[in-house]
C-alpha cells in the first residue's frame, strides 16, 4: 500500500511538469562544478558519503615491521579480538581485563587506559624523553592519542624519524 501511495505523489508532481520540445535538452553533470562529466569527478563521486580514515598515511608508511603495521591497521577498525569482541559472538572471553582486573578488555583500554599500560608507555616514552606524551586519564581512544603523540613528537624534534615510531 505503502508503495502505490509513494507511487501516485510521485505522478502528481511529475504531472505539472511541462516539456518544452522547441528547448534542446542539457545534460549536467551534479557532481563537478563546471557541470561537465570528467572519469575524476566520477571517480570522486564513489567516495561521497564515505568515512575517511587519517591514520592510514601514519600505518603504511611506518618503519615498522608488516606485522606490525597490520596490528595497527587492526586496531585502528576495532578488529583485535579482544574479550568485547568475542563477547558479541558468544565466545569465551575474560570478565576483566588480564592485567588489572579493574574493568571489562577493550582494545582501547589496553592501548591506553589500563593502569599497567600507562606505566609502560610513561616508561617507553622515557627512553626518549617523551614521556609528558603518556596517555593521561582522559586519554580513551588509543588511535586519537595516538594522533597527539605523533603531532606532539613532530614538534618537538622537528624531523621524521621520532615521529615515524608513532
Amino acid at each position: 500500500m505503502q508503495v502505490l501511495m509513494e507511487y501516485l505523489y510521485l505522478w502528481d508532481l511529475l504531472s505539472i511538469v511541462e516539456l518544452q520540445p522547441e528547448v534542446e535538452d542539457i545534460h549536467i553533470w551534479g557532481f563537478s562544478n563546471s557541470g561537465i562529466y570528467t572519469t575524476k569527478s566520477a571517480y570522486e563521486a564513489f567516495f561521497i558519503g564515505a568515512t575517511h580514515f587519517g591514520s592510514w598515511e601514519r600505518i603504511w608508511k611506518s618503519w615498522a615491521l608488516g606485522k606490525c603495521k597490520f596490528f595497527m591497521w587492526t586496531v585502528a577498525h576495532n578488529r583485535v579480538w579482544t574479550a568485547d569482541r568475542l563477547a558479541k559472538r558468544g565466545l569465551n572471553h575474560p570478565p576483566k581485563c588480564p592485567l588489572c582486573d579493574q574493568v571489562g578488555e577493550t582494545i582501547d583500554h589496553l592501548l591506553v587506559s589500563c593502569v599497567f599500560t600507562r606505566q609502560f608507555w610513561v616508561h617507553t616514552l622515557q627512553q626518549f624523553g617523551l614521556q609528558t606524551l603518556a596517555p593521561q586519564l582522559d586519554d580513551h581512544c588509543f588511535i586519537h592519542w595516538w594522533g597527539k603523540l605523533a603531532a606532539g613528537s613532530r614538534v618537538m624534534f622537528k624531523r621524521e624519524s621520532i615521529p615515524s615510531l608513532f
